[in-house]
């Protein structure tokens, strides 16, 4: 059997409440999954495990080039989730030039929004660090992932990973 060549990003946007930054959005650093866990040993235990306590808070950053006041604009979104923000990468398999093309939703808020340094004759660079409570990761139309920190939702290939306790409690 060959080996699976890797998929290659041939391109990508960034919509940041429904308007497309191509053309300025220059590389995004997706958010990073951290469980939150506790060390916990009892009586009876021979070494220490890590307890599953969810989730440790998320961020995405965005690196624009030239001046766009919509980042300012940006600032109006109330709310931790009122932001949506969108990645859409199409991606290119080496060994079957096949195309997958993966959807990132995300719901937050800025969090930094540095003006920038300023050069003349340059291209100009700003990173924009939003905090994120909602992620959802879609390849080819498929969910593979959906969490959701204010709505206690948590979903891994369909399956359900917190329905049962929302059930449970009346969510």
């Amino acid at each position: 059997m060959a080996k699976q060549m890797p998929a290659v990003l041939k391109n990508f946007n960034v919509r940041i409440a429904g308007d497309s930054h191509a053309g300025t959005a220059k590389a995004i650093t997706l958010p990073e999954i951290v469980k939150k866990t506790e060390e916990y040993r009892a009586a009876g235990m021979i070494g220490d495990v890590n307890l599953d306590l969810g989730f440790e808070a998320m961020e995405a950053t965005i690196t624009y080039t030239g001046v766009d006041s919509r980042h300012l604009m940006q600032l109006m979104s109330c709310g931790i989730s009122d932001l949506p923000i969108r990645y859409i990468g199409a991606y290119e398999r080496q060994d079957t030039c096949t195309h997958v093309v993966r959807d990132i939703y995300m719901r937050g808020s800025v969090t930094t929004l540095p003006l920038g340094e300023m050069e003349l004759g340059s291209i100009n660079e700003q990173e924009l660090t939003y905090g994120v409570t909602y992620l959802k990761v879609v390849d080819d139309g498929l969910t593979l992932l959906e969490i959701d920190f204010v709505n206690g939702i948590y979903i891994v290939a369909g399956k359900d990973m917190t329905g049962e306790i929302n059930d449970k409690l009346g969510l």
